[in-house]
């Protein structure tokens, strides 16, 4: 009997340790988004800095004929809502650091842009690329950034794909969901 309490306790510990380190290590979130001539998506996951296979966690129709559009869905009939209470001052006054700090734990990894864009008219399609351009010619960019912009004086298009990769190591979101929580729900509000 005491030789099965060791297993399980043992067994409980390397879970335990095995789920720090996932917590402490970065993971990988990767978005592609393509309109070539349809929306399509794709959102994958890499855990252990990127050493775990790749998840997809979502992803929306893919290119080619075979897509079909899916039926119109019959309509629910009409609920009520039930009546949800009031936020309350120091939840609302507290979110925006809660947002905030959780954008400042997010790091941009890589940023790859490939498009052709254009307006109805030249001269606004003439403005628009006077806007980008800087962005793609004036600073030399890192090697993880990638911008392809290419204006269309011809007709109204948005096409292209964007590809970007960020880095976040779940651990540390502890500390700004920690101060909400203290700011929202602790002592005197």
């Amino acid at each position: 009997m005491a030789l099965l309490l060791a297993i399980i306790l043992w067994l409980l510990l390397a879970m335990l340790f095995l789920v720090g380190v996932a917590l402490m290590t970065p993971v990988f979130v990767r978005v592609h988004l393509t309109r070539s001539p349809q929306f399509a998506y794709r959102v994958e996951m890499r855990a252990l800095a990127g050493l775990a296979p790749r998840l997809t966690l979502a992803e929306g129709p893919r290119k080619g004929p075979d897509v079909r559009p899916d039926p119109e869905p019959a309509k629910p009939k009409q609920r009520r809502l039930p009546r949800l209470k009031r936020v309350h001052g120091p939840v609302v006054r507290a979110v925006p650091s809660l947002f905030l700090g959780i954008l400042d734990r997010i790091h941009l990894t890589e940023l790859h842009i490939d498009a052709d864009y254009g307006l109805g008219d030249p001269a606004d399609t003439g403005q628009l690329c006077g806007v980008l351009m800087p962005l793609q010619y004036a600073n030399p960019m890192p090697a993880s950034v990638s911008l392809d912009l290419r204006p269309d004086f011809t007709r109204a298009i948005l096409n292209g794909s964007v590809t970007a990769v960020v880095r976040v190591t779940l651990a540390s979101l502890f500390v700004p969901l920690s101060r909400f929580a203290w700011r929202a729900f602790g002592p005197g509000r």
